[in-house]
């Protein structure tokens, strides 16, 4: 666990543990809070808390079975930000499947270039096997992400037309990959 300042605010930054499935109400509010704003992110129906501690429960077995990483931004006792890679399966699991997702009003700090540096340092340590490529999904209008994303060292290497419904609209999404040494 470390505490980071970004702007004016004290960021709590660790990794997921076994207590968080008991504060599975803490995650339920923020993924519902993402849906609640019509962010950027696949999900588009709430979850209740059963569903949402399933999937904490989930998180953990797969952090213990060294197929996930996840980090967990908190600030004020609420999360604020996630980011995990995750091993794909069978013939691809040397490709590590990233995602983040940042709360309203914490984006644009700097958080997200920070817990992604932390959660690929981790994916290279800690995952079996080491992943030798992360691979991302991202809306073909999210400019602010792509934009990190290409900071980060990450390529666009596919546009699939029309593949996410949002507000309405179907959007391209991008498929952007970085090679790990």
């Amino acid at each position: 666990m470390t505490i980071k300042t970004f702007g004016d605010k004290k960021i709590v930054i660790r990794q997921i543990r076994s207590g968080d499935v008991a504060n599975a109400k803490k995650f339920q509010n923020y993924i519902n809070s993402l849906i609640d704003e019509e962010a950027k992110i696949l999900m588009n129906k709430k979850f209740s808390l059963k569903e949402e501690r399933k999937a904490v429960e989930s998180f953990l077995a797969n952090n213990r079975k060294k197929n996930k990483v996840l980090i967990i931004a908190e600030h004020n006792n609420q999360i604020v930000g996630l980011t995990d890679v995750s091993l794909d399966r069978h013939r691809r699991n040397h490709i590590g499947i990233f995602g983040i997702s940042i709360r309203a009003g914490y984006r644009g700090i700097g958080l997200g270039k920070h817990i992604m540096e932390e959660v690929m340092r981790l994916a290279k340590k800690d995952l079996n096997p080491k992943p030798k490529i992360i691979q991302l999904e991202v809306y073909a209008n999210n400019k602010p992400a792509i934009a990190l994303y290409k900071k980060m060292g990450f390529k666009i290497v596919a546009k699939l037309p029309k593949q996410i419904q949002y507000k309405g609209k179907l959007i391209d999404e991008l498929t952007m990959l970085k090679y790990i040494k």
